[in-house]
């Protein structure tokens, strides 16, 4: 495809998001075109899926699963690794006056460092993908893992403090880890089951809703807010349950986000790799083939 007519398609994108069928029907055209990519990942899922044992599933229903096992060493060990690089990073990235989105939600590495690398690692873990990829039914790219930090101090208009979907695909699955316990106090992540969501689908066009708008359509006895102690993990699918979070609140909260994506997804536009993935760099001639399937680099 020609790259100018690329870099229309990546800066009109969002007017091809909503509504939904758009993605769907995107989707489903940008298989057909990569028809033996879309075989071998579904090989590769199934593959994975087989080699471990009974685990958790993320309702397809609900379109997200909470998730506090006992005893999870990497995610265990990546919490250490984030709570050292919290206590030893320069300080006044939690005090300084954050632009637009950073005012409730700041990124506190980037994207090339060794925390980065742990986190792409622990996004790699095959029980993780495996719970994963039973959902989407693929095996899916990670597309991006992040530390995150909010100051729960103040209500912005218009961010993601607000109920939204993510646009980035028909579904997609965002890993939320709490670093830290996560009281009501701590600007939870609060999401709308799938089935519940569907309800405002057709006349949603993407952007913020508001609680009063959102409850004339869905009782908020179905607003979820997930609370939970360190270690906590939310599979969520947020590309069809309205979700938000870091709302004003007493305490501060640090939370682990490792987003997996379809490979066909829209934000991957021309049926191709014309917006690489952001982690395929990563890959070298070590790196499994399973792995670099999940980087993007396959």
């Amino acid at each position: 495809m020609h790259p100018l007519i690329t870099k229309l398609f990546i800066k009109n994108q969002k007017h091809f998001n909503y509504p939904y069928r758009k993605r769907n029907g995107y989707e489903t055209i940008s298989k057909f075109f990569n028809f033996p990519t879309y075989s071998i990942r579904k090989d590769l899922g199934i593959s994975v899926i087989n080699c471990q044992g009974k685990l958790p599933s993320i309702s397809k229903k609900d379109g997200f699963l909470v998730w506090f096992p006992k005893k999870f060493d990497p995610v265990s060990q990546v919490i250490g690794a984030c709570r050292d690089y919290i206590a030893t990073v320069d300080q006044s990235i939690f005090t300084k006056k954050g632009d637009g989105k950073e005012e409730y939600l700041r990124g506190l590495h980037p994207d090339k460092s060794k925390l980065t690398e742990s986190l792409v690692k622990l996004a790699c873990d095959r029980t993780l993908v495996s719970i994963v990829t039973k959902y989407l039914g693929i095996l899916p790219i990670i597309n991006g893992v992040k530390l995150l930090y909010s100051p729960n101090k103040k209500l912005y208009e218009g961010g993601a403090q607000f109920f939204h979907l993510d646009p980035e695909g028909v579904r997609q699955i965002k890993l939320y880890i709490y670093v830290e316990d996560v009281t009501e106090e701590s600007g939870p992540l609060t999401l709308i089951p799938a089935q519940e969501s569907e309800k405002i689908y057709r006349s949603y066009q993407g952007g913020r809703l508001t609680d009063e708008w959102v409850s004339r359509f869905i009782d908020p006895q179905h607003f979820y807010s997930i609370t939970g102690a360190s270690g906590t993990m939310i599979f969520a699918d947020t590309s069809r349950c309205f979700h938000f979070g870091s709302r004003p609140g007493k305490n501060p909260r640090f939370v682990i986000i490792l987003q997996y994506i379809s490979p066909f997804a829209i934000n991957f536009p021309w049926f191709g790799w014309v917006r690489k993935p952001l982690h395929a760099h990563l890959v070298n001639d070590n790196t499994l083939m399973i792995d670099q399937y999940l980087l993007g680099a396959q």
